[in-house]
């Protein structure tokens, strides 16, 4: 059973529910005995920063908020001896149920004392950006750029479902070639590209079905080319994880996607943008996250 604790919470995450959880998170740790620190985020990327430093005197990191704060501890962490706790407190909390954490505050704390400690794998952009969860590339890295904006007034689902059919009015496919572990596919044009650790992302759109976050391999989802009535009228599809079944859907495996452009494309890491490249060099660490799971 572990002792030390290091709470790193983004104030922001989930419209910030107004912080109401931290007297809970406090009053859990005291009724347990346990060394507890705890520190609000003040801007994007910092999280990973503390987490390097806190993985030095405590035993479990904590990532208190969404996706793309467990995205960023996992960062700071995944090469130490840190394990890696998760509160979901954000708006989409898709990683959280790949490992069996519930999104109830009461329940995903009793997982941080009596939880097991489980490995799973990390995916890496560029020798420079880590994720947990899943990395998309076209249609998707657009809706991310919009979804914060909606998520501000419209948390959940909800929010990034309006997201996406605004991205949908003005989206236009782009061109890239993709190689899977050396293999190269020819892609003249495509809707989008994800390389998925985990099943689902984007406030439970269920992009990946058939992935393990701890097989050491990516699921990768390719979308060819579709007209926007065609990607309206199938959007339900990928909420249940369906879509795979479409003829324009391909799903493959790899250890290592290449996607190369003549363009900038815009891409999306557990929800969080990366900045325009024209190429994405994604790699596997295979089991490299030691995370408290159920």
């Amino acid at each position: 059973m572990f002792k030390k604790y290091f709470f790193i919470i983004n104030p922001v995450a989930g419209k910030g529910r107004k912080l109401s959880f931290i007297p809970e998170i406090q009053s859990f740790c005291k009724k347990h005995n346990l060394d507890y620190e705890k520190v609000l985020t003040k801007e994007p990327k910092e999280a990973t920063k503390i987490a390097q430093r806190a993985a030095k005197n405590y035993e479990v990191v904590v990532a208190v908020g969404g996706d793309g704060t467990i995205s960023e501890v996992a960062g700071g962490i995944y090469e130490t001896s840190a394990v890696l706790g998760i509160l979901p407190t954000g708006s989409g909390n898709d990683f959280a149920p790949t490992v069996g954490i519930s999104k109830n505050l009461k329940k995903a704390l009793q997982t941080l004392v009596y939880g097991k400690t489980r490995h799973v794998d990390l995916g890496k952009v560029n020798s420079e950006y880590i994720f947990v969860n899943g990395m998309g590339v076209g249609f998707d890295g657009e809706t991310a750029a919009r979804v914060r904006k909606f998520l501000k007034y419209i948390p959940g689902y909800l929010g990034y479902l309006l997201a996406v059919l605004r991205t949908l009015a003005t989206y236009k496919s782009k061109s890239a070639r993709i190689k899977l572990d050396g293999n190269v596919i020819e892609q003249e044009k495509f809707f989008l590209i994800a390389t998925c650790n985990g099943t689902q992302y984007g406030g439970g759109f269920r992009v990946a079905p058939s992935a393990k976050i701890d097989d050491g391999l990516f699921t990768v989802c390719v979308v060819d080319q579709v007209s926007r009535l065609y990607a309206l009228r199938n959007l339900p599809k990928f909420t249940k994880g369906v879509h795979i079944k479409l003829p324009e859907v391909h799903t493959l495996t790899a250890k290592k996607v290449t996607i190369e452009s003549e363009d900038n494309l815009q891409a999306q890491l557990d929800g969080e943008l990366l900045p325009l490249m024209k190429t994405f060099e994604i790699e596997i660490l295979p089991g490299k996250l030691a995370v408290l799971s159920n």
